[in-house]
C-alpha cells in the first residue's frame, strides 16, 4: 500500500470534532415537553414549542389547563410582543427587546463542565450532559445536543448566543420550576403569518398592560 493510500486511511479515522457539523435551526422548530410546578406544588403539564424564521422567534407555551402564552421576537425590527388573554379580551403586549437583552446579561459568559456523553439519545440527537456555571457561580445540570444550535442568539434567556440545542433542563422562577424535555426537532419552510400579530389583539404598552387589574401571571423567563 502506497503512503497516498496509507494518508487516506489515517484522515478517515481522525477524530471529527463534532462543532464542525453543527446547523443553525434558522427556519423550524424545537418542541417541547414541559411540566410547571407552582409555588404551593400544583403540577401542570404542556408544550412549548420555539419556531424559527431568519431573526423571527415565535414561543407557545400551552398547559393543560388552558392556559397560553405566546411571544413574538423579531430581531431584525427590533420588536418583542407577548400575547395574553384577560378577562375575555386579547392583548400583544409590546415589551423592549433592550429590557430582553439587558436581563440576558448576567448569564453571558457561562462555562460547562463534566460533559459526558448520554447513551440515549434526546429528539432523535445525539446528546450531551453537563454543568453550566454563571459567573456568579450558580449551577445547574443540562442535557443538549451539538447537532443543532438556535440561530438567534437571544432564543433562550439563561443560554446567550448558545452553540447547543438545550434539551432536558429545569428553570427556577419566583418558587416557580419549570421541566423541559425535547422531543422533536425539525428544521423546513415556515410561515410568515406565524409572527404576525393576530387581528383580534388589541395592540398595548407595557406600562398599560401593568395599569390592568387582573389577576397576576407567573412568568418563566427562558
Amino acid at each position: 500500500m502506497g503512503y497516498r493510500a496509507y494518508l487516506f486511511l489515517f484522515l478517515l479515522l481522525l477524530p471529527v470534532e463534532p462543532s464542525l457539523a453543527q446547523k443553525a435551526l434558522v427556519e423550524g422548530f424545537i418542541n417541547y415537553k414541559v411540566k410547571l410546578v407552582s409555588a404551593g406544588g400544583k403540577v401542570f403539564d404542556g408544550t412549548y414549542t420555539f419556531t424559527f424564521k431568519g431573526g423571527q422567534l415565535r414561543k407557545d407555551l400551552k398547559l393543560a389547563n388552558g392556559y397560553q402564552h405566546v411571544i413574538i421576537i423579531n430581531s431584525t425590527a427590533n420588536t418583542v410582543y407577548s400575547l395574553q388573554s384577560r378577562g375575555g379580551k386579547k392583548y400583544a403586549i409590546e415589551l423592549s427587546m433592550e429590557d430582553l437583552i439587558r436581563k440576558q446579561e448576567k448569564y453571558t459568559g457561562f462555562t460547562i463542565a463534566h460533559e459526558e456523553v448520554r447513551p440515549d439519545n434526546i429528539a432523535s440527537c445525539a446528546t450531551y450532559k453537563g454543568s453550566i456555571t454563571y459567573k456568579d457561580g450558580a449551577a445547574f445540570d443540562v442535557c443538549y445536543t451539538k447537532d443543532w444550535y438556535p440561530a438567534l442568539p437571544i432564543t433562550y434567556g439563561r443560554f446567550p448566543d448558545v452553540h447547543f440545542m438545550p434539551l432536558m433542563f429545569s428553570l427556577d422562577e419566583d418558587g416557580v420550576t419549570m421541566h423541559f424535555n425535547a422531543e422533536k426537532i425539525e428544521a423546513g419552510p415556515v410561515e410568515n403569518a406565524n409572527f404576525r400579530i393576530p387581528p383580534d389583539y388589541t395592540m398595548i404598552s407595557y406600562k398599560e398592560y401593568k395599569k390592568m387589574q387582573g389577576e397576576p401571571q407567573v412568568e418563566i423567563k427562558n
